[in-house]
């Protein structure tokens, strides 16, 4: 059975803090609780088992301690609300996303990478990192990057919610790279939407920027991790990160990013 959540008194925290999809989760419920319609909450339940799931925009994200990979029921159960909801990509708990296939979507296989301080180039200057950039050239630099981005009102709207709230912060290089700490939970630091303007791709930037966070979360004693898609591992493996494990994830078909756009955004 899946019901929504209209209380997060009801939501296992201590079992969301324990991984990254939850951490994710509790850092959204901390900025807009349960009260509105692009980010709802949902509770997942089968046979004395529980999993919670997030529904912010386009994206389902899944949490769980229990183990659901023999749970018929509780699979049909996502697959349907899938169905129903169709939102761009479901990622999350791998017992349960791994079970289900909808139609119209396609399994993708996605990296966990612990950031690493690394050696930065000689031309790289950190006086041009910026850590409070406008919103809007962060914006700019991304669309360039994903071209899926969510509508610039959408993304202005919950990026700037947060931010204030000291839930996120975005990161600048030279307004040539861009770089997102979706959130920093407990010492934990998820970073993600990295991408460089088309015109300076393949120089160093998006290398430099991401070396530079990783040796200043390492000095904040703060753990960062970061998702890459297979067509981008490579880059963060040459670069000396840690792969940390691989996971899959669903993606919708239509209107899907093309390839070549998820490989060329650094």
């Amino acid at each position: 059975m899946i019901r929504q959540l209209t209380d997060d008194r009801t939501v296992n925290k201590e079992w969301l803090a324990v991984c990254h999809y939850g951490r994710k989760m509790l850092t959204c419920l901390a900025a807009y609780g349960t009260n509105y319609d692009f980010c709802r909450f949902f509770e997942l339940e089968s046979g004395g088992k529980h999993a919670w799931m997030m529904l912010q925009n386009s994206t389902l994200i899944i949490s769980a301690v229990d183990d659901f990979f023999h749970d018929r029921a509780a699979h049909e159960e996502l697959h349907y609300f899938v169905q129903m909801h169709r939102p761009f990509r479901v990622e999350g708990c791998q017992n349960l996303v791994s079970r289900i296939l909808p139609a119209g979507y396609m399994p993708l296989r996605r990296s966990v990478f612990r950031l690493v301080p690394g050696q930065l180039s000689a031309q790289f200057d950190p006086g041009l990192v910026n850590d409070n950039p406008r919103l809007d050239d962060v914006y700019d630099i991304l669309t360039e990057g994903f071209p899926n981005l969510t509508e610039h009102g959408l993304w202005l709207t919950d990026t700037s919610h947060m931010v204030r709230r000291g839930l996120r912060r975005c990161y600048t290089y030279d307004n040539i790279t861009a770089a997102t700490a979706v959130y920093d939970y407990c010492n934990r630091v998820l970073i993600g939407q990295v991408a460089t303007r088309a015109a300076y791709r393949g120089q160093g930037y998006a290398r430099d920027l991401l070396r530079y966070l990783a040796a200043e979360m390492e000095q904040q004693g703060k753990v960062a991790i970061l998702y890459a898609l297979d067509l981008r591992a490579g880059f963060y493996q040459e670069i000396g990160f840690t792969l940390l494990q691989t996971e899959q994830v669903l993606e919708r078909l239509e209107n899907a990013e093309p390839d070549a756009l998820k490989k060329e955004a650094l």
